[in-house]
């Protein structure tokens, strides 16, 4: 449960140092897919119902597409905008509520 946490508090940093280009908004399967990799932008994978639901939060936020591909990609030198880290805060119950049901 400590790693899950920690991979929150991960994820709230991710719109400051998560690249990609912006193009087509991913799925909630496509970025539920790259959060439970190891090789993820959180550096730990997520297990599959916290993914599910992290990506589903992620998708219908305000999150902008090139941030949301910098996680399915895996690009770790994408550095987000103020406006990200803020469209971030607007999920942070959704986020929470993900992590402590799993």
């Amino acid at each position: 449960m400590k790693k899950i946490v920690g991979a929150m508090c991960v994820a709230a940093a991710l719109t400051l140092s998560a690249c990609g280009g912006g193009g087509d908004r991913p799925t909630v399967d496509e970025v539920s897919k790259a959060l439970t990799s190891k090789d993820n932008v959180l550096g730990t994978a997520i297990p599959k119902e916290a993914a599910d639901c992290l990506a589903k939060a992620f998708v219908d936020s305000d999150l902008s597409n090139k941030t949301l591909n910098a996680i399915v990609e895996g690009d770790e030198d994408y550095k987000g905008s103020n406006k990200e880290k803020d469209a971030l805060n607007g999920v942070m119950s959704d986020l929470t509520k993900c992590m402590t049901a799993n």
